[in-house]
């Protein structure tokens, strides 16, 4: 398959997995695709194209990888974080207002063009039994969808000019390992040993094999790995180390040994003294009082050690960006860069958010995105640390108004810490792959583009479509995802009531210990010989059986065992 072709066929490719995502996910409940660092959508395609190769000799490495790069930065589209909780946040405050909550006070604040508000419209949503089809549904979405679409594009046009700058910095000054590209390397490799691959990979093919099959049937056996929860069983004062979740993931054993030892040593240490917190504080009394909220105030802990490393992160290449903004051929990149973030200003502010309130919001949002992508370079974490952008702006604002208190709920989506399937981190894994294959960067930026935005559209569609078939609020969709799309409102209306917990000294106390805490270590993977090629194998076994079951479910119309369940 030539160069050409591989492009052509990423982009044909990409929609159609973003449309498989949504609808597996969505009304399967199958295994979630497109949620975590190493995508089940691009391995399974990846696993396809090594097949089709080993049968007809084609496509090449090149095409294998330009195509796995492409569909694995784009299947998140379709997921969690992005248009599963935009697309029910939209009609979330006309559908489920009441009397009591008193969410028609919103409504004034929702610019026409953000929503269709027809209550058959909204009705047919939540409800089903609708057709998209019909032209008064279709013709009142044109407008809402062609808005979203274009800031969405804005959103991943502004993640993808932030990969481009930062990436030389860590590929080539800092030696990041890159951790989530070796199983795609591997698998495409020649040279690569299969012996102990296979033989991983068989492990997690047969643990994960039982599973589903003792899922189906509960009397065949089981090697039971998901997770299991011990921490509130543990007498006081140690049940203080709050919720403590025990797995054996084959995936994330691999992807663990994968990472440098004194990052994953660190980890480690944080992680107990977190919990030691916690105890330390039910024995002393301290937690009482504060229950969620209180001490140790772990969430702010790690809103200021993600801050902290946000920092640290762009200072470290403020000479490498210092020269970049000095090179004519990276002008361009500039300049795109600061379209897409003034579409984003631009659409807050058209929202209701007062122009200061909309920059910081997109520029933290931005910072902490770039942060994430340093992490997942460095570390591969299976899915990213996330943070409550407006948390900030809530902490040091004088108050939001009811307007703009809307724009921010109708942006909570995208921004509350659900990072999973933002593009960044995705696009810095892509740009390390293709420059290891020998695919130029501009090869890989039209293909992005071009799936990038077919895939906005699918997705939407494919939304648009289930929901009015199936509705959005029936026992045959996933309400976790309807859910998150009431959950803005929800927490807006207890703010404008005053119910809701300000951040304040013992807030911001633990989010400034957080960011005393953050250690940026350096390191590689000095440790890769024989060991290695087992432990990608553990990842692309239990990968492997995920991606039959949810091919599976969708041929069949069953909910089947979860390999790996992340919600």
């Amino acid at each position: 398959m030539r160069r050409a072709g591989a492009g052509i066929a990423a982009i044909v490719i990409a929609p159609l997995v973003c449309i498989w995502v949504f609808r597996t996910e969505i009304l399967r409940n199958s295994t979630d695709l497109a949620s975590s660092a190493l995508t089940f959508a691009g391995v399974g395609v990846l696993l396809a194209m090594t097949a089709l190769r080993a049968v007809i000799r084609r496509p090449d490495t090149r095409a294998i990888i330009l195509v796995y790069a492409v569909v694995a930065c784009t299947a998140g589209i379709a997921t969690m974080g992005m248009v599963q909780f935009l697309i029910t946040t939209l009609l979330a405050p006309f559908y489920f207002a009441t009397p009591e909550n008193r969410w028609e006070e919103f409504w004034a604040h929702v610019p026409q063009w953000a929503a269709p508000r027809s209550p058959k419209l909204v009705e047919g949503f939540f409800l089903g039994g609708s057709s998209l089809y019909d032209p008064a549904i279709w013709k009142a979405w044109l407008g809402p969808a062609a808005a979203w679409s274009v800031f969405l594009a804005a959103l991943l046009g502004a993640q993808y000019c932030i990969a481009l700058l930062m990436y030389e910095r860590w590929a080539k000054e800092e030696k990041l390992a890159f951790p989530i590209v070796q199983l795609p390397l591997a698998l495409t490799s020649e040279r690569h040993s299969r012996g102990p691959l296979l033989a991983g990979a068989a492990a997690a093919i047969a643990v994960q094999t039982l599973n589903a099959a003792h899922y189906m049937a509960p009397s065949v056996p089981q090697l039971n790995v998901l997770p299991r929860e011990f921490g509130s069983l543990l007498p006081p004062p140690w049940n203080g180390v709050g919720q403590l979740w025990v797995t054996y993931y084959p995936c994330i054993i691999g992807l663990s040994a994968l990472i440098p030892t004194n990052i994953l040593f660190s980890c480690v240490i944080f992680f107990v003294l977190g919990k030691a917190e916690g105890v330390y504080g039910r024995a002393f009394g301290l937690t009482a009082a504060g229950g969620a909220t209180g001490f140790p105030y772990a969430t702010e802990q790690a809103q200021g050690a993600l801050v902290a490393l946000s920092l640290a992160v762009v200072w470290s290449a403020r000479r490498s960006l210092a020269r970049s903004l000095r090179n004519p051929a990276d002008r361009a990149l500039w300049v795109a860069l600061a379209v897409c973030f003034a579409v984003l200003w631009g659409f807050g502010a058209a929202l209701g958010l007062r122009p200061i309130t909309s920059a910081a919001l997109f520029l933290l949002f931005l910072l902490f995105m770039t942060a994430i992508g340093w992490l997942r370079a460095a570390i591969g974490p299976a899915w990213p640390p996330g943070i409550d952008v407006s948390w900030w702006l809530r902490g040091f604002g004088a108050g939001v108004p009811l307007g703009e208190g809307v724009g921010l709920a109708y942006l909570r989506w995208f921004s509350f810490g659900d990072f999973r399937a933002h593009a960044l981190p995705n696009y810095v894994d892509a740009m390390r792959l293709t420059e290891s294959s020998g695919i130029s960067r501009r090869t890989l930026t039209i293909a992005m583009a071009a799936a990038s935005v077919l895939a906005i559209v699918a997705s939407l569609w494919a939304a648009l479509d289930v929901y009015y078939t199936s509705g959005a609020a029936t026992a045959l969709t996933h309400n976790w995802r309807t859910y998150q799309g009431r959950v803005a409102f929800e927490i807006l209306r207890s703010s404008q009531d005053g119910l809701t917990v300000q951040p304040g000294a013992g807030q911001f106390g633990a989010a400034g210990f957080g960011l005393a805490k953050v250690l940026l270590l350096r390191g590689g993977l000095k440790t890769y010989r024989r060991s290695v090629p087992f432990f990608i194998g553990l990842v692309l076994g239990d990968y492997a059986v995920g991606i039959v079951l949810a091919v599976l479910s969708s041929a069949l119309g069953v909910s089947l065992y979860k390999t790996f369940p992340i919600e």
